[in-house]
Formats: structure tokens, sequence, C-alpha cells
């Protein structure tokens, strides 16, 4: 309800930040990642999932902090159809509730990013309250382009292939994958220009062995979206695990609020890790907003680590028990971080043999944030 919702924010808005650090310390998780192919540059793995580690020791790039934020579309939404959102399905489109229209996901492509498609560290050049801060020993802000390349996994024109990303923190809307010629300028532009169309109707949840025993594979249905995309003629697809419907987000304010770049709002007090003593922006009124927003989608519920919600979920669920928000420390096998969404594309089979990059694009519905990862690709033509 609003007056529970409202509580939430006032008195528990600790509780949500506590949730946030808690989320990146190693046993738990931030945000998302690509994890295969097993070229990507961030790191992510079918074995690591949503997870996301900051040990001061460890130099992992930690795909789950390459993103962009604020990102806003810069037109009117074009994705209106309930069959096709994730968070506040049926609200009237421009209505006072419709809190998501200037999201990314409501027009999906449409919403620009920051650097060359990869995703910046931390998401912003300023670190922010909301997990927007950079991997160890990586400095804010900077281009996912410049982590080291891997060796390639190897790609047939014309082929079907695996692809696969894990969230951490289910923030809706639909992604894509995406090819860029290694030989040209890489950006957001090149990658435009060749998204990969899904070979399949259908997509699977790979369960980590790390929470489920002997990593399960479930099939579920994928919803395919061409129209209102950009490009045109471009193919993504839905996020398949809805989030929990706790309250409606407008309530929590003006959802284009911006972070204020300029008011430090305190400091990561995590002894050992390696965000510890930096100070983060945000200025109170944008953390109050985010963390009501979390609380409407069930991120600081049942002890703060993230609620089971098959009940009261955005839309059905595609498999028992896969909804939620955040990872959930009572039943971490259900967590959202507990499992990749595998699915498969199609390589075009008029491509030249060359070098590429891979993009993930995941545009979210819940946030104003566009989510990136690259991997190392070598295509063979026909």
């Amino acid at each position: 309800s609003e007056a529970v919702c409202r509580y939430s924010v006032t008195n528990h808005m600790h509780w949500f930040l506590l949730g946030v650090l808690l989320c990146l310390v190693p046993t738990c998780h931030s945000h998302g990642q690509l994890t295969y192919p097993p070229s990507n540059r961030a790191g992510g793995t079918y074995d690591t999932a949503g997870s996301c580690g900051f040990p001061e020791s460890d130099e992992g790039p930690y795909g789950c902090l390459w993103f962009s934020q604020p990102a806003i579309i810069p037109g009117s939404p074009t994705l209106n159809e309930s069959k096709y959102r994730t968070y506040n399905v049926h609200a009237v489109p421009g209505s006072p509730t419709d809190w998501t229209m200037k999201y990314p996901w409501r027009a999906p492509g449409t919403a620009p990013v920051q650097g060359s498609g990869c995703g910046i560290a931390g998401g912003n050049p300023v670190v922010l309250w909301n997990g927007g801060v950079s991997p160890p020993k990586v400095p804010q802000g900077t281009d996912g382009l410049k982590l080291p390349a891997k060796t390639p996994t190897i790609w047939a024109a014309g082929s079907t292939v695996e692809v696969a990303f894990a969230m951490a923190a289910n923030h809706g809307g639909g992604y894509s994958y995406r090819l860029c010629n290694k030989k040209g300028p890489i950006t957001e532009a090149c990658f435009q220009k060749t998204v990969l169309k899904f070979a399949s109707d259908k997509q699977w949840l790979q369960f980590s062995g790390a929470f489920v025993p002997h990593a399960p594979r479930v099939e579920i249905p994928r919803t395919s979206v061409t129209t209102g995309v950009h490009p045109p003629g471009s193919e993504w697809t839905r996020n398949p695990i809805p989030a929990c419907n706790v309250c409606n987000q407008a309530i929590c304010g003006d959802p284009l609020i911006k972070p204020n770049y300029t008011e430090a709002s305190g400091k990561f007090t995590n002894p050992g890790l390696a965000y510890h003593n930096r100070t983060f922006y945000g200025g109170k009124k944008w953390m109050s907003y985010i963390a009501c927003a979390g609380d409407c989608a069930g991120a600081v519920a049942r002890g703060y680590t993230g609620i089971l919600c098959p009940n009261n979920a955005q839309f059905p669920e595609p498999y028992p028990f896969a909804s939620g928000y955040f990872y959930n420390s009572t039943h971490p096998e259900r967590s959202v971080s507990a499992f990749s969404i595998v699915d498969q594309v199609v390589v075009p089979a008029d491509l030249p043999t060359g070098e590429y990059l891979l993009s993930w694009r995941w545009d979210c519905e819940a946030t104003s944030q566009v989510w990136n990862n690259c991997a190392d690709i070598t295509v063979y033509g026909k």
C-alpha cells in the first residue's frame, strides 16, 4: 500500500542502503552481466550467474558494474502493450501513474548510452549511491571497451549460437545482442547496425551450481519484441522474470529526478572491501526516490535481502518461483541471481570473416539504466 511504502522510505532507507552494500560483497550480487560466451571481457560465467564481489585483493573486472545512468528515451514511449511490459504493466500509457514512460524499455534502443556500447565502470563518471561504483582498481567512468581482450569465441556465419546474461537486481525491461567489426570505430552506432535475430520462441534458465545442485537448465517461452524498437526491424526479447509488485512506484515521486552530482551524501563503510571509504553522491531526494522504488519492487522486504513474490509478481512467472528483485538469503536458490537467461541467436549468413565485438544491451523499465557487456568473437564467413 501507499502507506507501507512511504513508511519504508521515511524509516527504512538506511536498511535499503544496507541491502545495496550487502549486495556488493562476495557472497551477494549487484545489477546484471553477460555470462556467455566465455570470451566476455567482464568475466561473468554460468557459475557466477548474477554474483559480483569486491574483495580488496581481487582485480576482477566484474561484469555487473558496466552500464549507463541516467538513461532516458528522447521521445515518446513506443512500447505500450501490456504483453511487452515488465513493470506497471496495466497502467494507461501516458497517464499520471505511467511512471516508466521515459525509461529505456519504453522505446528500446533509443536511450543514449555513455561510452562505446560496452558500458562504463559504475554507470556514470560520478560514484552514485545505488551501486553506481566502479570495480576494484578501475577508475570510475572507464569505458568497458578498454578491458583486456579475451581469446575470441568462434562463430560461423549463418550458424545458431548460444548467448546468456544474468541479473542480480531485476530492473525488468528487455535486451538485444549486437555485433560490431573491430576494423572500424567501435561505437553504439556500429553495434546498432548488426542486431542479431533470435533463433527460437524458447529460452532457458541455466541455474548456477553454486545455488542449485547439478546446475539444471529449464525451458521457458520467449517473448519477442519487434515493434516500437530501434533500429527499426531489429529484434529484442522481454525480460522473462517478473519483479514483485509490492506497491506502485508512482507514489515515490518524480521518476525523472536526477542524482545530485555535487552533493556528497556519505561514504561506503565496508572495511576490507575495495570500495571502503569511497564517497558517494546523489543527494537525499534522489536517494529517497531510489529507496522507495526498490521497496515497491521487493528489494527490502523479508530481512532486507529480497522478497519471494509468486502471488504478487508484476506478471505471471515463467517457472515456479522465478520472480523477485534481489538476492534472497533465506532461499538463495530462488534468487533472481541464481540463474542465467539463455537464448539462441543467429549469426547473419552474409557476415564477412573477421574479428568482432559482441555487445549485450539491457534496456531497463524500472530504472533509468542501460546495461552493457562486450565479448570477443571471431566470425568465419561461408
